[in-house]
């Protein structure tokens, strides 16, 4: 992956931030962004200290001015991109569709598929010129599975899902694939712990309770870790991983097998 340019959404903590530090630490330049300054500096420095080659940009990953700011401050610093990968998410789960305001719905779509949209709107021109690119998005298993008090996050994950597979279909003509990864719960991360709080509060239970249930229902008996998720998406990067195009990869202990 040597001086490949790699673009990571809500990359300061979590997931985001173990993709864009792996990538790093495999020889990508790396774009990192967030909304808070303190994360984005921590986030940078630490990358910053493994040898990674970094840019930090504080930015929202769902306003399309400051998006846009973001991908030409890539190529004005890098002199290109060659990857995109969609970290940034709200969780949007806790309120049944009958109780669901419907500002919090405008907010998960805004946020999970709009912003994605923007995204992957501003990068394809810089894809399709080098005639190679790698779009990787990161969905929720509530795409595939029922979720109560779920519907917006399943809603807009599934969106995703469907975004991707036509985006695979455009851009395959210019040597550009197009796949979402599909993790759990991530019990260990700052979105993760929100999401099993509000499930548990919608089902009026605890948190220890939604954890080992979820656990139960994998086919592994445990939780993926981000460094796992993180190594899937370094692999569909590669040119080994290009005829993988038009997927939605499980890198979730088996909580979905299709």
């Amino acid at each position: 992956m040597e001086n490949k340019v790699a673009i990571v959404t809500g990359s300061t903590a979590g997931i985001g931030f173990a993709i864009a530090k792996n990538l790093a630490l495999k020889g990508a330049k790396v774009v990192i962004n967030g909304r808070t300054l303190e994360k984005l500096k921590q986030a940078e420095t630490e990358i910053e200290s493994v040898g990674g080659r970094i840019l930090a940009i504080q930015a929202d990953a769902t306003d399309e001015s400051e998006i846009k700011r973001i991908v030409n401050e890539t190529v004005q610093y890098f002199g290109g991109i060659d990857i995109l990968v969609n970290n940034a998410a709200t969780t949007g789960v806790g309120k049944s569709v009958a109780e669901m305001p419907v500002e919090t719905w405008d907010t998960v779509m805004n946020v999970n598929l709009r912003g994605v949209f923007l995204f992957c709107q501003s990068v394809i021109p810089h894809l399709t010129k080098k005639k190679w690119g790698r779009i990787i998005s990161i969905g929720g298993l509530s795409s595939k599975n029922p979720l109560a008090f779920g519907a917006a996050d399943a809603a807009s994950k599934a969106g995703l899902l469907a975004l991707m597979r036509c985006l695979a279909a455009e851009l395959g003509e210019f040597n550009v694939t197009v796949n979402a990864i599909l993790p759990g719960i991530q019990p260990n991360t700052e979105t993760g712990q929100e999401f099993i709080e509000k499930i548990a509060q919608a089902f009026k239970t605890n948190k220890e309770v939604v954890l080992n249930a979820t656990i139960q229902r994998t086919l592994l008996k445990r939780h993926e870790s981000m460094d796992e998720v993180a190594e899937t998406v370094a692999f569909l990067c590669t040119d080994g991983a290009g005829a993988i195009t038009g997927q939605n990869l499980n890198v979730n202990c088996g909580l979905a097998t299709y």
